[in-house]
């Protein structure tokens, strides 16, 4: 017993080191320079920041810079499908929940989906699913938390709930094409708030705060890339004031 227990600790030290995705490995991002992830005490002009950054400064003179840690290599998603559904509409809108969360994809992080029951190691995002939020008008919800660490920050989803609607879960797969761009949508509106982005003023944009009803097939926008990779070029922990 005593050398099964060392050789499974020994295959968890194996995998950290070896195998799992990060910086510079499986096609993640390369290491990045080191006070790209020491910025807190670090204090940004918003002259020379806000004008070529999207929306990243919208509705905040000081701006916390809070994000993944650059180092985190490829970001992991785990995306069961909805419980409640039967099982033919709950894989139609588990597909369509995973194509709005890849369209980040590269942005800036390589996104991996994990959907099985029970994922071989923790995800950084956990995909959860509801029938309706406190707000009825609501479709998703994303929340993060961060904390100092040293010079720099850790960053924590605490899950991407995506809404289904009650009489949805039990239609089949052949969803309609307006469900299909609410849910794609809403997946890819929740992963922008995961990636650490707020909310964008223009309704081009997929962080635009209301769902376009008109639109069935959504994507993100060039001013939703550019504020993205704004926000991944700044030291993170620094303000922007």
């Amino acid at each position: 017993m005593k050398k099964l227990l060392v050789l499974g600790v020994l295959g968890v030290a194996i995998y950290l080191a070896v195998f799992r995705p990060r910086c510079g490995r499986s096609g993640a991002l390369e290491c990045p320079a080191a006070e790209l992830e020491e910025g807190v005490g670090v204090t940004l002009s918003r002259r020379e920041v806000c004008p070529r950054s999207g929306y990243l400064c919208l509705g905040s003179r000081n701006l916390s810079v809070a994000r993944w840690p650059l180092t985190t290599g490829a970001l992991r998603v785990r995306v069961t499908a909805p419980p409640f559904a039967d099982p033919a509409t709950g894989e139609a809108i588990r597909a369509l929940v995973i194509e709005g969360i890849q369209a980040w994809d590269g942005y800036p992080f390589p996104v991996i989906v994990d959907a099985r029951p029970i994922p071989l190691r923790i995800p950084d995002i956990d995909v959860v699913w509801t029938e309706g939020l406190y707000n009825a008008r609501q479709l998703g919800l994303s929340t993060n938390s961060w904390q100092q660490d040293g010079k720099g920050l850790k960053f924590k989803s605490h899950g991407l709930a995506v809404v289904v609607p009650p009489d949805a879960s039990q239609g089949g797969p052949d969803l309609s094409a307006a469900l299909r761009a609410q849910l794609k949508a809403t997946a890819m509106h929740e992963m922008g708030h995961a990636l650490g982005l707020l909310h964008s003023d223009q309704r081009a944009d997929i962080m635009f705060p209301e769902l376009r009803l008109e639109v069935l097939s959504p994507r993100l926008s060039a001013r939703d890339i550019r504020t993205v990779e704004a926000l991944y070029a700044l030291p993170n922990g620094a303000v922007v004031q």
